[in-house]
């Protein structure tokens, strides 16, 4: 590789010159390789941060025959609300990837269809890959283990082989539900409206609540799964309080329950296990358990990428999570 890697007229050469160093070395030392200790890294970055030294990272991407690319991969199904929690995780992953010098590929996949992202990884056209959404029986973590690919997956249930970042959803989701059903009266009634259970987020808050609702012995529970009976469930009697699983189901049960002149957090109380702007900016705001999806991106693109590097990585990887107690609950 030349040693013009640069953006002035200071060269590897110069700093192995200044520093006692070869070439080999200094070139490991800015590539932050393991076989360099953190002493020789440091005065390499500092000789080169003196002197205005940068890489040039086309030219060191051609000599190792990297892409410089990180694929993003998106649920193609997504409605527009939906969208919203995947655009803050897309966002992480840009910014964090950004820092890498690496820029974001965008791969949109379908339940069994996977084409796309088959024929990118087939043309060698990205180097790492963050898998946004897990399925239930996903077939692209197959796909990328098949082609050798370093990825993480945003959420568990992938397996213990597979490096992913997730919010501690099941745990989370308990500790909300008794938060939500500790000042409920006796005999109360709780329904908890899901979402899909081809989604693995989901089947993992509905075993959050199953847990969270264990110690509830005087509070009767149901549960509905299927989206489309969501107004026959809330019809059949007079529930003190719905949990529902995200921001969009959420929306939904609040506009029947307007449409039946249900006031919300007075008649009813509502909670949501994932938090959006249209909860908070809702009125009553809603309550709803809060994860950082920026983080939940960047912290995957960052373990993305070190398992890229040949990094050592833990396979479960955490971000905090809150509980916004609203109005909805009082």
């Amino acid at each position: 590789m030349s040693n013009r890697l640069h953006n002035n007229n200071f060269t590897m050469d110069d700093i192995a010159l200044e520093l006692g160093l070869s070439k080999s070395t200094v070139s490991r030392a800015l590539s932050d390789s393991g076989r360099i200790s953190i002493e020789t890294k440091e005065k390499v970055r500092a000789c080169a941060k003196k002197h205005g030294f940068k890489p040039n990272l086309v030219a060191k991407a051609l000599a190792g025959q990297k892409t410089l690319n990180i694929a993003a991969i998106m649920p193609f199904e997504a409605s527009a609300s939906q969208m919203m929690f995947f655009h803050e995780c897309l966002s992480g992953i840009v910014s964090r990837a950004s820092k890498d010098g690496y820029c974001t590929l965008v791969c949109m996949t379908e339940k069994n269809n996977n084409e796309i992202l088959e024929r990118i990884l087939s043309d060698g056209k990205v180097d790492a890959a963050v898998l946004t959404q897990l399925r239930h029986d996903d077939k692209t973590v197959e796909l990328l283990k098949k082609h050798h690919l370093p990825f993480v997956v945003i959420g568990s249930g992938a397996g213990p082989d597979v490096v992913h970042v997730d919010s501690q959803m099941k745990e989370c989701c308990a500790e909300f539900t008794k938060i939500c059903v500790k000042n409920l009266e006796k005999n109360s009634q709780v329904l908890f409206i899901c979402g899909s259970l081809d989604v693995e987020a989901n089947n993992n808050r509905l075993s959050g609540f199953l847990s969270g609702m264990e110690e509830s012995d005087s509070i009767q529970y149901a549960v509905c799964t299927e989206p489309g009976d969501i107004e026959d469930e809330i019809s059949l009697k007079s529930w003190n309080m719905i949990l529902c699983s995200d921001d969009v189901i959420c929306m939904k049960v609040i506009d029947y329950l307007k449409e039946q002149n249900v006031s919300v957090g007075k008649d009813v109380k509502i909670a949501s296990f994932h938090d959006s702007i249209l909860l908070e900016s809702h009125s009553p705001c809603i309550s709803a358990l809060h994860v950082d999806a920026f983080s939940l991106g960047s912290t995957a693109a960052e373990l993305s990428l070190k398992l890229l590097g040949g990094k050592d990585c833990d396979f479960v990887n955490y971000v905090d999570c809150s509980f916004l107690m609203r109005e909805s609950t009082c």
